[in-house]
């Protein structure tokens, strides 16, 4: 006898979306992507994005734990430009998933999480914020610099970040609680806290450190994002700006290890500055007629220094700091004091 057909598939739970396992290329981690056309509110992949293993597998416990248990909210701490906004973003970019970010300072309102009524036509109507999106459709919420949040905000944060929590509107008409969606996620970043940043812990002036005390309990996952080591960083900055001579690069390379670990010198030197730096010296002069001179015909050295003034130098406030780094480029490229 024909063996039976097998039951038909369960119908989808409501709320619920359809998931596929998924390997970023190189990265021996599984993660989950969403099924389907890309989503609006997904960030766009970086195809040069130089993706750190450990960094990746503690995201993807926080976000899908492989032990059944609650996702938890997770802390990237590190560093001006080490990667942590960066690192979420690619990740969800990969996985299709939208990314809801904003910034956390003395002007972030309560309102400005959870909504607020509008005006329409004689009426009111209500106007979700930024977490109640990201929780109603099961995005992720990136909350930049999470030290700067004011102690109402904070407090406001707390059911938020409770994989159970219900949150209350109170300006919904009629007023609600949200419709959490399970496949909502949080994640928060800071320069000023952390195992590398204990000195100045919280030293944001508009913040209470008793409630943000309370506020890091509720990260059950902390990702200390440093610095990439020096061949990623080669590798990333070639990729971003394929013009940059070897050479040069690796000097450069070497004099923004030399500032982070220089005691006197408090301003960081991230990605970002490298990258605006190697731009120029491999961008060349831009005559009126259209020719490119490259800075290598020269012979010279010395605009290496001399880009890195626009590129970085000249925003620097401390005109110490300033002349510590321009020291340590000239030692790096051996240029003579002119």
């Amino acid at each position: 006898m024909p063996k039976p057909a097998p039951p038909p598939p369960p119908p989808p739970v409501a709320g619920h979306a359809a998931w596929e396992d998924y390997a970023i290329p190189g990265i021996d981690v599984r993660l989950r992507r969403f099924l389907g056309p890309r989503r609006s509110g997904v960030p766009a992949i970086n195809p040069v994005y130089q993706f750190r293993e450990a960094l990746v597998r503690e995201i993807a416990w926080a976000v899908w734990p492989h032990d059944d248990g609650d996702w938890s909210p997770s802390l990237l701490c590190g560093p001006k430009s080490s990667g942590k906004t960066t690192l979420v973003e690619q990740i969800a970019a990969h996985c299709n998933i939208p990314v809801f970010r904003t910034n956390m300072n003395v002007g972030t309102t309560v309102r400005h999480l959870k909504g607020r009524r509008g005006a329409r036509q004689g009426g009111t109507y209500f106007v979700p914020g930024i977490a109640v999106t990201a929780m109603e459709e099961g995005a992720w919420l990136l909350l930049d610099e999470i030290s700067g949040a004011t102690p109402p905000v904070a407090l406001s944060l707390f059911p938020i970040l409770e994989p159970g929590g219900e949150v209350h509107l109170e300006e919904a008409e009629p007023p609600r609680y949200v419709e959490r969606h399970p496949d909502f996620r949080i994640f928060a970043t800071d320069n000023t806290i952390g195992a590398e940043q204990e000195d100045t812990r919280f030293s944001y002036g508009g913040t209470n450190p008793e409630v943000n005390e309370a506020l890091l309990d509720r990260f059950l996952s902390t990702v200390q994002v440093g610095y990439m080591e020096p061949m990623q960083e080669f590798t990333a900055i070639k990729a971003t700006v394929p013009g940059i001579p070897a050479q040069e690069l690796e000097g450069m390379i070497r004099v923004a290890r030399a500032v982070r670990d220089a005691d006197d010198i408090e301003h960081a030197f991230g990605m970002r500055m490298l990258i605006a730096w190697a731009r120029r010296v491999a961008s060349g002069t831009l005559t009126a007629d259209g020719t490119v001179i490259p800075f290598s015909a020269t012979g010279d050295d010395s605009y290496l220094l001399e880009q890195a003034g626009p590129a970085f130098l000249d925003r620097i406030r401390s005109r110490a700091e300033r002349d510590s780094i321009c020291e340590v480029i000239r030692r790096v490229f051996a240029i003579e004091t002119k």
